[in-house]
């Protein structure tokens, strides 16, 4: 199993619209896949935009077609809210990952919710009970490989870095909370074959992490440690789930005085890391962190 880097994560919301005019004014991101494409499939309309290395997909039920309720995106939200949805990580071949999940017992599917009862040689998500959230994996054989704007020679996934208020270098990793670190531990090394690169706690998230590196795509899995923090609630509220994503910045001083312009509210901070309000970046928790992962296979 042959895991490449970051495709999205997806940002599930109420209002496509205006989370999309969010990401525009407070990161510039960039565009060049589609933008409102409605997906008959998954009764829903998303986009893809670009903000470092990686790409996030603002992602609505289709709330005027009939029966959105009843697509598993629309039952998410319709549980959950507005906040991260999922991780999607490109590989090089979808179906021995197929094939580690179905060994493990790990539930598969493809597009609209269909089990993937075999080796579907498509992008396949998996059931988030299973895997401490969901998960897809997409192929770099399947035409939204190809045209990638990150691809593309002309990229510069520096942009923010360099002209950006924000100095944003890439997405440093994407957390899921998990009651069981060393289930959540097995699933990612032993099952998908992640790399185990780091362990710490955390007295700022209250958590102990294990961060495990599928190919560039670095998930930390987080157990609470105390009580009353986003991670305890998250996992109490909504079980295992994909819970943050943090953002390595050049300059993290500089970072939190354009974002707090941008009435982004800080609600907790140490010397390298701060966490924003999800109530005020529509539903999802935001990290900015001047840390770096150690081992971090990108460095």
């Amino acid at each position: 199993m042959k895991y490449l880097k970051v495709f999205h994560l997806i940002h599930m919301t109420g209002d496509l619209p205006a989370l999309e005019a969010w990401y525009d004014d407070v990161f510039d991101v960039k565009r060049g896949w589609y933008d409102g494409l409605y997906m008959e499939a998954e009764i829903r309309d998303a986009s893809l935009v670009i903000l470092g290395d990686c790409v996030i997909e603002p992602l609505a039920p289709a709330f005027r077609v009939e029966g959105w309720e009843k697509a598993s995106l629309g039952k998410f939200y319709t549980r959950f809210g507005s906040r991260w949805h999922s991780i999607a990580v490109f590989c090089e071949d979808v179906d021995p990952i197929w094939q580690a999940c179905h060994d493990a017992g790990i539930r598969t599917f493809v597009n609209g919710g269909f089990a993937a009862n075999e080796p579907p040689h498509l992008p396949i998500m998996t059931h988030p009970k299973d895997t401490v959230g969901q998960l897809e994996f997409a192929g770099i054989d399947r035409p939204i490989h190809e045209t990638d704007p990150r691809e593309r020679p002309d990229f510069d996934v520096n942009y923010w870095r360099d002209h950006h208020p924000t100095t944003l270098e890439r997405l440093s990793y994407t957390t899921s909370v998990t009651r069981d670190l060393d289930r959540a531990k097995h699933i990612y090394v032993d099952v998908l074959g992640g790399t185990l690169l780091h362990e710490n706690e955390s007295e700022l998230t209250g958590t102990k992490n294990a961060y495990v590196a599928l190919g560039e795509t670095i998930v930390e899995l987080a157990q609470p440690t105390q009580q009353d923090t986003y991670a305890s609630r998250d996992l109490e509220a909504n079980g295992e789930i994909h819970h943050a994503a943090a953002w390595k910045v050049a300059d993290l001083a500089q970072a939190e005085k354009y974002l707090t312009s941008k009435d982004l509210r800080v609600t907790h901070r140490d010397d390298q890391t701060i966490l924003i309000d999800p109530e005020t970046t529509h539903g999802a928790l935001f990290r900015f962190t001047s840390w770096s992962v150690p081992n971090d296979p990108r460095d």
